[in-house]
């Protein structure tokens, strides 16, 4: 049986201004992560240069909010888990912008499915694992 991976992203730089031209308040970035399948899904959000942001579980069918109180290039890390068996995937990088002026807002879904030709990229645990 072959799983897919299937991870769409929708990413958006927000901005605040007053009718002065300067900001209004202090943002924070924020992106929601949707998992829209039967599997549980563990995200490993990873600085890009190295070192863990945070740790994300995502039950089947349900979402979490994460936010950013500051910009960065971020490498994203997918444990998929079903009845006890686990895959790893590798989910790229995303950015997100985080200043008096501009702040991300966004969400990523998830959706594993036991059709199609692939995994995309696969991992193994040990770099799941690796902060890096």
């Amino acid at each position: 049986m072959a799983i897919m991976l299937m991870n769409s992203s929708t990413l958006v730089a927000q901005s605040a201004y007053s009718n002065y031209g300067y900001s209004v308040q202090k943002n924070t970035a924020s992106i929601t992560f949707k998992n829209s399948s039967d599997y549980t899904m563990t995200l490993r959000i990873v600085y890009s240069l190295g070192g863990l942001y945070t740790i994300v579980s995502l039950p089947a069918h349900s979402s979490r909010t994460v936010s950013f109180s500051k910009s960065g290039t971020f490498k994203l890390k997918i444990k998929a888990t079903r009845y006890e068996q686990s895959s790893y995937h590798d989910g790229g990088k995303f950015s997100v912008t985080c200043n008096d002026t501009e702040w991300t807002e966004g969400e990523m879904t998830f959706q594993m499915s036991s059709y199609g030709s692939g995994l995309g990229p696969s991992i193994s645990a040990k770099e799941f694992e690796n902060d890096r």
